[in-house]
C-alpha cells in the first residue's frame, strides 16, 4: 500500500517504554477505536472492549424509483452480554466511530466483531446473490451500499443516530460482495474488456467460473440496462464510477470483478484495498480473478491462504485470521492508528499468524501471491 507502515520506529517507542511490541496496552482511545501501540496479535481475534447493539434501519433511494434499503446496523454499546442487543444504549465513549458498509452475509460474520472494536457495521440485507447474482443487482447493489451510508450519514433518531463518522468509511464483503466493495472504491465497469475477456476464453479460467462470467449474453444485457437506467453506462469506454470519495479502505475476501472492470476500470480507483483469498479457490477463481485485481489495482495488499477454498470464512480458524485482518486494515486506514501497522507487513502475516490460536487446518499464509 502507498502508505508507509512504520514497524520501526512503534518497536523503538515500546522500547524507550519499557514495553514489549506484542504484549504491551494501553487504555488509550484513538479515532474512536480503543487501541494501543503494542497491540496484542491474539486480542484481535476476540472480541474487542465495546459491548455490541444491533438495530434495524430503513430508507429508501429515490434516484431509483424510490428503492428499498434495509440495513442492519451493530454498533459500540453499553452492554456486557456476549451477543449483539437489540436497540441497546450506544457507547459514546469513542464516538464518533468509524463507519464500514457491507452486505447481511459479511455483516453476520464481521459486524459484531468489528463493532466490539470500535467500528459501526452497516449491513444491507437482502443481498444473498448464490446463484442469481449477474444481471442488474451488479449495479444496484453497490449503490444499495451506498444509500445505506447516506442513511447513517443523515440519522437523526434511533441508538445509531450521530454515532459513525461517515466522512471515514470502508466497505468489505466476501465473493458477490466483494464486487459490491470494489465498486465503492472508484473501480469502472469497462464493457469493452469484458466484451474481449468472452471473446475468447482466458487461460485457467475454471468451468464454474466461465459459466458465471460469460455463459449467458441475456444476463449481460440486464446489466447494461440497469446501468443505463441509473446513468453510469456512457456510449463509448469505461462507465461511470459508482463509488464515493468517503469510502478510503475495503478489504475483499473472495473477490471478483477484474473481468468486468480490466486493467483500465482499475487505474482511477482511490481506496486502499486488501484483497483476501485461498489459493484452492476454482469458485471465483483465485487465479486469475484474485491475482489479476492484485497486479492491476493501484493501492493493494493480498493475503492468501494456502490450500483454502472459496467458502475459507466458514471454518472458524480461517475465521479467526479474517476477524484479525479486518480489525488492523481498518484500524489503520480509517482509525489511522499506527499500531495495526505491523500485522499488515509480510514478516507477521507469514511468520507469526499462522502459529497464533488452537487451531490451524490452513497453516500457510503468504503476503502475496502463493508460489511466487
Amino acid at each position: 500500500m502507498r502508505r508507509a507502515i512504520p514497524v520501526l520506529l512503534i518497536t523503538v517507542f515500546l522500547a524507550a517504554c519499557g514495553g514489549n511490541p506484542a504484549t504491551t496496552t494501553s487504555a488509550a482511545t484513538t479515532a474512536g477505536v480503543a487501541v494501543s501501540t503494542g497491540i496484542d496479535a491474539e486480542e484481535l481475534t476476540e472480541p474487542g472492549p465495546y459491548g455490541v447493539g444491533r438495530t434495524e434501519l430503513e430508507t429508501t433511494d429515490a434516484s431509483r424509483e424510490g428503492r428499498r434499503v434495509r440495513v442492519r446496523a451493530f454498533y459500540p454499546a453499553v452492554s456486557e452480554s456476549p451477543r449483539p442487543v437489540p436497540d441497546a444504549e450506544a457507547d459514546p465513549a469513542g464516538a464518533p466511530y468509524p463507519l464500514i458498509v457491507g452486505d447481511g452475509v459479511i455483516g453476520d460474520t464481521l459486524g459484531p466483531h468489528l463493532a466490539s472494536h470500535g467500528f459501526v457495521f452497516a449491513a444491507v440485507q437482502g443481498q444473498n446473490t448464490w446463484g442469481m447474482s449477474f444481471n442488474a443487482n451488479m449495479i444496484d447493489f453497490p449503490l444499495d451500499h451506498l444509500a445505506a451510508l447516506d442513511a447513517l450519514a443523515t440519522l437523526e433518531e434511533g441508538p445509531v443516530a450521530g454515532l459513525a463518522d461517515t466522512s471515514r468509511a470502508g466497505t468489505t464483503g466476501h465473493s458477490f460482495g466483494a464486487w459490491n466493495a470494489l465498486m465503492l472504491t472508484g473501480a469502472r465497469i469497462d464493457p469493452d474488456h469484458y466484451r474481449r475477456t468472452c471473446a475468447s476464453r482466458p487461460e485457467g479460467w475454471s468451468d464454474n467460473w466461465w459459466a458465471y462470467v460469460c455463459g449467458s449474453q441475456d444476463r449481460w444485457e440486464l446489466v447494461v440496462e440497469r446501468a443505463e437506467q441509473v446513468g453510469i453506462a456512457t456510449p463509448d469506454g469505461l462507465w461511470d464510477p459508482m463509488g464515493d470519495e468517503r469510502i478510503s479502505a475495503a478489504m475483499l475476501i473472495g473477490a471478483e470483478g477484474f473481468d468486468m472492470t480490466g486493467p483500465e476500470g482499475l487505474a482511477g480507483a482511490t481506496a486502499a484495498v486488501l484483497l483476501v483469498g485461498g489459493d484452492a479457490d476454482d469458485l471465483s477463481d483465485y487465479d486469475p480473478a484474485t491475482t489479476q485485481l492484485f497486479a492491476h489495482y493501484p493501492d493493494a495488499e493480498l493475503i492468501t491462504f494456502v490450500g483454502a477454498g472459496h467458502f475459507m470464512i466458514d471454518y472458524p480458524d480461517a475465521r479467526a485470521q479474517v476477524h484479525r485482518f479486518a480489525v488492523a486494515f481498518f484500524g489503520y486506514h480509517l482509525a489511522e492508528e499506527e499500531g495495526y501497522a505491523r500485522f499488515l507487513t509480510e514478516d507477521f502475516v507469514e511468520q507469526e499468524a499462522p502459529g497464533l490460536g488452537d487451531t490451524n487446518s490452513f497453516e500457510t499464509l503468504v503476503w502475496g501471491i502463493a508460489g511466487t
